[in-house]
């Protein structure tokens, strides 16, 4: 059977075009290196490769983030550490002040120095990284500090995105870095001994704790407290004489030598002894289950006097906090604190750095109470060695806990620094593998491109060879 020349050239036609397309898209990936061209080249593949884009570009982002956060953090570790260390150092300054005794020039002496130590502390809290003050929260521009210690950033962090539903806390908030849990009250009195003009009732509560004191004229506690209400109360190291008196100090009644007596049995000498003056005295069952005495004169025109000073009447600052350290579990601690101004008013601070406390009143209140932040401690201090008084045990616990509240930041910066760090060799092993999908995806393998090529220019003669011969055709009688 004779084949049509015409049905021979089709074939001719077709083979010759599918096979010029093939060279020419294997010398585009030659000289390209890239296996798609277009979308149409394959769009699976494509599709695939606009994802890996996607991933590289989103894992550089983490990556450049992780970068910012490293080097932010590193030099906030570094800036917290020399503030904990001077402030370590105006501990050490404090103590001796404290404990020696020092002339009113000494003391300022000590106060100069204290003066330009927190000068060095505030340009440290307000330091800056490039164009962002380290400790102002999410208010990169707006300097945290001002010279009277007031914080004006922002109370919200600013965090960055390391990796798929990681973020990191990169400039915390000045205000929780160098706040304090050291409570003081702004009511201030000449004297420790000066009665109060008010009453009411303190509360203290913090964790599932509350510490409540009645304060005011005729309203006495034991300082003091006692596991057991029926063992005799000398066994705890309570003794002494309780004594009556009226209002013109002449003695009513006594109750003599109070050690021998239970707890539980004192109450009823006392409800016995001083009926007829309309006392009357009751059990106190304190947060921590030990038990004290609270005594009280209905009338609030006698006078009771413990020889032994176990049995005060809340109606000063000095009693007040003894009688809050006597009945109180020991975790909150009650100061009489002086201030630079030579007066006198209480401070409260928690044993642990991270206890927050609640401070209310019922009746009329004794004041207001409010947190001071490190530079505060610090600058009260400072104030009352140039005025040439000495610290007190308030500031002394002060300082120590500006010291631990700036150590404590810091090891969890130390922490967030760490969790960084252990990104860097995460990320950088994901770009490998993206990189190598991408590649593998998108990218030919020369030689096998070459050698495609090659065999592809031999079908090519060859189809033209096939054709002459078969027909005696060349390309030129088609023309």
């Amino acid at each position: 059977m004779k084949v049509p020349d015409n049905l021979i050239y089709s074939i001719f036609q077709f083979q010759d075009e599918r096979i010029r397309k093939e060279i020419a898209r294997k010398t585009v990936e030659i000289a390209t290196g890239k296996r798609i061209q277009n979308l149409s080249d394959d769009p699976v593949a494509t599709f695939n490769v606009i994802n890996l884009k996607r991933e590289i570009s989103q894992l550089s982002q983490f990556s450049r983030n992780r970068l910012f956060a490293d080097v932010n953090l590193s030099y906030i570790d570094f800036t917290l550490n020399k503030i904990s260390d001077k402030i370590k150092m105006l501990y050490t300054k404090a103590v001796q002040a404290k404990n020696e005794i020092n002339t009113p020039d000494a003391l300022e002496a000590v106060g100069a120095e204290f003066r330009e130590a927190i000068k060095f502390l505030l340009d440290r809290a307000n330091e800056k990284v490039g164009e962002n003050y380290i400790f102002s929260g999410s208010a990169l521009t707006t300097k945290p500090f001002t010279d009277s210690f007031v914080y004006q950033g922002s109370d919200d962090p600013f965090n960055v995105q390391i990796d798929e539903g990681s973020f990191v806390q990169v400039f915390s908030s000045g205000r929780e870095v160098f706040s304090t849990n050291v409570y003081q009250m702004d009511t201030l009195f000449s004297s420790p001994e000066d009665p109060f003009a008010v009453s009411g009732t303190m509360s203290v509560s913090y964790d599932s704790t509350t510490v409540s004191v009645d304060y005011g004229r005729g309203i006495w506690y034991l300082a003091g407290k006692v596991s057991d209400p029926d063992v005799p109360l000398s066994s705890y190291g309570l003794d002494g004489d309780l004594i009556l008196y009226d209002s013109s100090m002449n003695e009513v009644a006594r109750i003599s030598n109070y050690g021998q007596y239970s707890l539980n049995d004192l109450i009823s000498q006392i409800n016995s002894s001083f009926a007829g003056e309309n006392i009357s005295a009751t059990l106190v069952t304190n947060p921590d289950g030990t038990y004290s005495l609270k005594i009280l004169d209905a009338d609030s025109n006698n006078f009771i006097e413990d020889t032994s000073g176990n049995i005060l009447e809340s109606n000063n600052l000095q009693n007040l906090v003894k009688i809050f350290n006597g009945i109180s579990p020991g975790n909150v601690k009650a100061f009489v604190h002086q201030v630079p101004s030579g007066q006198y008013t209480m401070r409260l601070i928690p044993e642990d750095i991270s206890t927050t406390l609640s401070i209310s009143f019922t009746g009329t209140s004794l004041g207001n109470f409010s947190t001071l932040n490190v530079f505060q401690v610090l600058g009260k201090i400072r104030d009352k060695l140039l005025a040439g008084l000495g610290p007190d045990d308030s500031d002394i616990m002060a300082n120590q806990r500006a010291y631990d509240k700036v150590v404590k930041v810091r090891s969890q910066v130390g922490s967030v620094l760490s969790q960084v760090r252990d990104q860097e060799p995460v990320q950088e092993n994901k770009m490998d593998v993206l990189r190598k999908q991408k590649s593998d995806t998108e990218e030919v393998e020369l030689s096998e491109s070459i050698m495609e090529y090659t065999r592809y220019r031999t079908a090519y003669e060859a189809l033209m060879r096939i054709v002459a011969e078969s027909r005696d055709m060349t390309i030129l009688r088609y023309i």
